[in-house]
């Protein structure tokens, strides 16, 4: 009972604690006081419409922007985060109207306060607190009450590939084949029911938002857009949620130990390109827990882990024998690296110097002609 109140009265602190920094973020406009966000401590004011609309435009295809009867000076507040491949804005802000021009990817929106119409010709659909949205590549008005929201843009090709590898098939059911063109609206949760995957894709939001604080090598390390993939993909595809069929099984069971090895070799012949679980998963027809049951087992680390020491062993290489238009920026995006303070982080760790030092290094050991031939070719690449 004592340990109950001690809880009670610590989320009580909690709650009053950020009751309180809500207060003063929003200490100049009030009204967004009443609205709540995943993201919520990360949420900056930006008080120009130039500068929101560029702050949207990083996970948004917004080609305009414009307040509606807005009787003051603009506001708005709003935080963008990368999660690997996905690239999510979360925002706060006063009624307003803007377009929506998506050629190739899929918007996905998650509404926490307000009302949020989306317009296609004669058509529209609103997205209230606690529903959600996916819209699919085409032009949208979207129009806003005081809301809050998050939203991301979804690669369609990378979608399907997510859903093949869950279910299992060489190509989507026939009579699916045709989801990613149409507007799919999931309605409010409501707290009588049992979780659902829309509740589930919010919780990923919400550990987004907490693990944020730690830095960003570790959300891009944690995989979170493959979640945030396989989610969506489980939302539109609730079969996906069944046993996995036996086509896949018999199949699974003809490659035999065969696959395992052709995998190994896949990702060594593709270590500059993005290996997440998700296409290991559909090259080698093994399911995520076998697959990682079959690293451990034979590797005895991790796929994320072996796929790492992979690239950092061939990093060293590289940077050991570098050629003469060799940079430490070229040779981290040849080993698959997008952030560079990752992997001179990850670098550091295991091998315990600088990739930089490692290269003046390389260069300090080369014949005098070579190494004078390098420093000019260098010099003159990027002079260009």
């Amino acid at each position: 009972m004592q340990g109950w109140r001690q809880m009670t009265s610590l989320n009580t602190t909690n709650a009053s604690a950020h009751a309180s920094a809500k207060s003063k973020l929003f200490a100049q406009h009030p009204e967004a006081a009443t609205l709540t966000n995943p993201l919520l401590t990360h949420l900056r004011l930006i008080d120009k419409l130039s500068q929101s609309l560029r702050l949207l435009q990083k996970a948004f295809p917004l080609t305009h922007l414009q307040p509606i009867g807005l009787g003051q000076a603009w506001w708005h507040y709003g935080a963008h985060l990368s999660l690997g491949s996905l690239q999510a804005h979360a925002g706060i802000s006063p009624p307003a109207r803007g377009t929506l021009d998506s050629k190739h990817d899929l918007i996905l929106l998650l509404c926490y306060g307000g009302t949020q119409v989306i317009e296609n010709g004669s058509d529209s659909w609103t997205c209230r607190k606690d529903s959600c949205l996916l819209l699919p590549a085409a032009s949208f008005v979207c129009t806003t009450s005081l809301s809050s929201g998050l939203g991301m843009r979804i690669e369609p090709e990378r979608l399907l590939h997510t859903a093949m590898a869950m279910g299992g098939w060489r190509e989507l059911p026939h009579h699916r084949q045709r989801m990613l063109e149409r507007v799919h609206s999931w309605p409010m949760i409501s707290a009588a029911e049992p979780p659902t995957l829309m509740w589930a894709l919010r919780e990923v939001m919400e550990l987004v938002n907490k693990l944020a604080q730690l830095g960003q090598p570790l959300l891009d390390r944690l995989q979170l857009d493959d979640q945030v993939y396989r989610l969506v993909a489980l939302m539109l595809l609730p079969e996906l949620l069944e046993a996995a069929p036996l086509e896949r099984l018999q199949h699974r069971e003809r490659q035999g130990r065969d696959s395992f090895d052709e995998l190994i070799d896949y990702i060594r012949a593709n270590l500059s390109q993005p290996l997440n679980l998700t296409e290991l998963e559909q090259r080698s027809h093994y399911s995520r827990r076998a697959l990682q049951y079959a690293f451990r087992e034979r590797l005895g680390c991790t796929a994320s882990q072996w796929i790492r020491l992979q690239r950092l062993d061939l990093a060293q290489q590289r940077l050991q024998n570098p050629l003469p238009e060799d940079s430490v920026a070229s040779i981290a995006i040849l080993c698959g690296y997008r952030s560079m303070s990752l992997f001179s982080v990850d670098f550091q760790q295991r091998f315990h110097v600088k990739p930089s030092q490692l290269l003046r290094e390389a260069r300090s050991a080369m014949p005098m002609e070579a190494a004078t031939a390098a420093l000019k070719e260098s010099e003159e690449a990027t002079k260009t």
